[in-house]
């Protein structure tokens, strides 16, 4: 069961990243569609991460210093909203992404799937480096 979990964590991100992986490609997306998705990227570490602190305390210390790696980039997003001066519509779908996460997230804890292998996948993919094409928009 152990492995699985941590297998699932790393399928889903695998599937997040593959499901992302055209996002580079496709330059006439408008800015305000790349920022909703990097902003769910974002958040779906975030969220997690946060969780992992809270529900499995042997990897609190690695999951707040992975956490602090995501911190500059959810800063270089907030620059990147002000400056492209989002309209209300697309500022609420970044703040809907993070109710669609923990909504996700509260899922999988309520079905006792939010294990600590859950929590090293996530700490390892984040502590391997976030996907550097979908964070060009950031630069």
């Amino acid at each position: 069961m152990k492995k699985v979990a941590g297998k699932k964590a790393w399928a889903f991100s695998l599937g997040l990243m593959l499901s992302l992986s055209s996002f580079g490609a496709l330059s006439s997306q408008s800015i305000n569609y790349r920022l909703i998705t990097v902003a769910s990227y974002l958040n779906f570490y975030l969220l997690n991460l946060n969780a992992c602190e809270d529900f499995h305390p042997t990897v609190r210390k690695t999951a707040l210093a992975a956490e602090n790696s995501i911190y500059p980039w959810l800063e270089s997003l907030n620059r990147k909203v002000l400056l492209h001066k989002l309209d209300d519509k697309d500022k609420a779908a970044i703040a809907n992404t993070v109710v669609d996460r923990r909504k996700r997230l509260n899922e999988q804890i309520a079905e006792n799937e939010f294990t600590l292998e859950h929590c090293t996948a996530i700490i390892d993919i984040v502590n391997s480096g976030l996907d550097s094409s979908l964070l060009k928009i950031l630069d």
